[in-house]
């Protein structure tokens, strides 16, 4: 019914990854400095763990709605799983799919949108399965910063 794919590619620049280390080491050296060993050792584990996962991120993302459910590379989920979900909007462009599933941990899934997929279209198909929740349908303050920065 609908389909899409979400290019996963870096498009951070040197430039960010020049100010992301600085920042990184300014936190380590400064932790040992103060004394505070264990905020070098987060810092330096969240730096692995961050450049793991982009590194071992697919290049392209395939996104399928149809009336089984919703499908993510190749992860599958139902809509009798998913509880509610929403369209989040920036600027009145629609930029995410947000799923909150019926999970305990890691119960959401933002998936970015395309600006050919149609969210009135998807919408009103998605009415049909799952209920909507209104309090999802903005960028919060911490988002929006992470989108800026690129995270």
């Amino acid at each position: 019914m609908f389909s899409w794919n979400i290019d996963t590619q870096n498009t951070k620049g040197a430039g960010w990854y020049m100010t992301a280390g600085i920042l990184s080491l300014t936190f380590i050296i400064w932790g040992i400095f103060v004394g505070l060993y264990v905020l070098s050792i987060v810092v330096f584990i969240f730096i692995g763990v961050y450049l793991l996962m982009e590194n071992n991120a697919p290049e392209i993302t395939q996104i399928a709605v149809d009336e089984d459910g919703i499908n993510i590379n190749g992860g599958f989920y139902d809509y009798p799983s998913i509880e509610e979900f929403s369209i989040v909007y920036d600027n009145r462009k629609a930029i995410l799919l947000r799923l909150k599933l019926k999970k305990k941990w890691l119960n959401t899934i933002d998936i970015d949108m395309t600006p050919d997929v149609n969210s009135y279209e998807l919408r009103t198909f998605l009415l049909q399965y799952i209920q909507e929740s209104e309090k999802w349908g903005e960028l919060t303050s911490s988002e929006r910063l992470m989108r800026y920065l690129k995270i």
